[in-house]
């Protein structure tokens, strides 16, 4: 007796359904075909030694979404925000900066399990349907598939924007191996003649549409312990970014009043945000206390210690 499959059409609707009830602000559908028009910028862009820093990405692999899941037909995308209006890095009399995505518990651990229970719940709905859940860690352009679903758009920073929802938000995307009715895909950019994004980097590390690993505070602070240049060194010190570096989604209009996240997650305050940066942890067994199921795990104390020596240079 043959499988019967639910109606793709009706599929999809209680899929998007299920995600937005799993605290999904926004979802969309797109296509799983390759990004043709990213192959070239890609190649580009690691060509002038942009990837140096990141040496886990690979161009032919970015620009395929198959490449991370071979069966994949389908993308769900959704937009999961975590800002919070009083959350704000350095509002505490002293303290250092940390980028807001660093408030609350580790973001994979809480997006991850999600969308995996979408996944089984759509599979018990569709005899046979595989899928892969990637937050952040496979190598994939989330915020080409994102407007490709309709979300939003790249701005001038290159993170997503999700219109008046703004850019504080995760995308957690779950590939599927059955085809679905795509969304319409999000075609134009509203960033306009606006360059308040540019003009707020503390490094010089953005340029329209185009950013800098090698420049960018956040690479410095959170994906090596590389040493950074003369000029992101006194970025460091003047801004007192610590752990990544929000000022260019501070300074975008579209974040003026944007979808907030949960305060039931991203509550809660650590002496990382409140204490002098002369109070703050300097042992490896502070540092991980501090720093359990949050994303700021996966730096090392040792590498926390050097961003602190190079902020107090000031």
């Amino acid at each position: 007796m043959p499988v019967e499959h639910p109606d793709p059409l009706a599929f999809k609707c209680w899929l998007r359904a299920e995600a937005l009830s799993a605290g999904f602000a926004l979802v969309g559908f797109a296509p799983c075909g390759p990004f043709e028009a990213e192959g070239a910028r890609l190649e580009t862009w690691f060509e002038a030694g942009r990837g140096a820093l990141l040496p886990y990405l690979d161009p032919a692999i970015l620009a395929d979404p198959r490449s991370v899941f071979p069966q994949a037909h389908t993308a769900l995308v959704g937009y999961f925000p975590y800002a919070r209006p009083e959350a704000v890095p350095g509002s505490a009399p002293g303290s250092l900066k940390l980028s807001r995505y660093l408030w609350g518990p580790d973001y994979h651990m809480l997006l991850k399990p999600r969308l995996t229970r979408l996944l089984e719940a759509a599979q018990a709905r569709w005899p046979g349907l595989e899928g892969r859940v990637c937050v952040d860690t496979a190598p994939l352009l989330e915020r080409q598939l994102a407007a490709r679903a309709g979300l939003g758009w790249q701005g001038k920073h290159t993170l997503l924007i999700a219109a008046k929802e703004g850019s504080w938000g995760f995308l957690g995307v779950l590939l599927l191996s059955v085809e679905l009715p795509p969304d319409e895909p999000f075609t134009a950019e509203h960033c306009g003649t606006c360059t308040a994004c540019l003009e707020a980097c503390p490094s010089g590390a953005l340029t329209p549409f185009l950013l800098d690993p090698t420049r960018c505070l956040t690479t410095y602070t959170i994906e090596t312990e590389a040493e950074p240049p003369a000029e992101v060194v006194a970025a460091l010190a003047t801004s007192q970014w610590a752990a990544g570096c929000d000022a260019c989604q501070e300074a975008c209009p579209w974040n003026r009043a944007p979808v907030w996240g949960d305060p039931a997650l991203w509550g809660g305050l650590s002496p990382l945000h409140t204490r002098p940066a002369s109070e703050l942890p300097r042992g490896a067994a502070q540092w991980r206390k501090l720093t359990r199921r949050t994303a700021l795990r996966r730096v090392r104390d040792r590498h926390w210690r050097a961003t602190l020596a190079r902020i107090e240079k000031s």
